[in-house]
């Protein structure tokens, strides 16, 4: 996705932010993951990532890793949408063995100052809930 692409997920009010959602989709890690943002709110990011082959575990089943990476780069673009933020903290379930492309939907449980808490979900290609998660991140600064 190039700079337009990416304009044209978000919302009207947040376009001005749309440089820091560039920084946050070049990533090289996500990248390599192929992952892609659906949509982008003010308070809801929306990624999409296909399970390619090398994704799997030992049983032929998306491997955790990899669906926490689409959690965690699902949380990172929101998270860094208006101020920088790192991770401190993640807490995640799994429900479900994952294939195919995964959605993730991740949205706003608290900010503070200091911290922001998020809640992502992850769904394969019926709807289903396969993990979710809640991520927390440092402030490290306000504009």
């Amino acid at each position: 996705m190039d700079r337009e692409e990416i304009l044209a997920c978000m919302s009207d009010d947040i376009k001005q932010y749309v440089d820091n959602i560039v920084d946050m989709y070049n990533a090289p890690f996500a990248r390599m993951l192929g992952i892609q943002i659906v949509s982008l709110e003010k308070d809801r990011s929306v990624c999409e990532m296909r399970l390619e082959p090398e994704f799997m575990n030992s049983m032929g089943r998306g491997h955790g890793g990899a669906v926490y990476a689409l959690m965690d780069h699902t949380f990172a673009i929101l998270c860094n949408l208006v101020h920088p933020c790192t991770g401190q903290s993640s807490t995640v379930q799994y429900y479900r063995p994952a294939s195919g492309t995964l959605r993730a939907v991740c949205t706003p449980i608290n900010r503070s100052r200091s911290l922001e808490v998020y809640q992502v979900m992850v769904y394969n290609e019926e709807g289903k809930l396969v993990a979710s998660a809640t991520h927390t991140s440092f402030v490290l600064k306000k504009e």
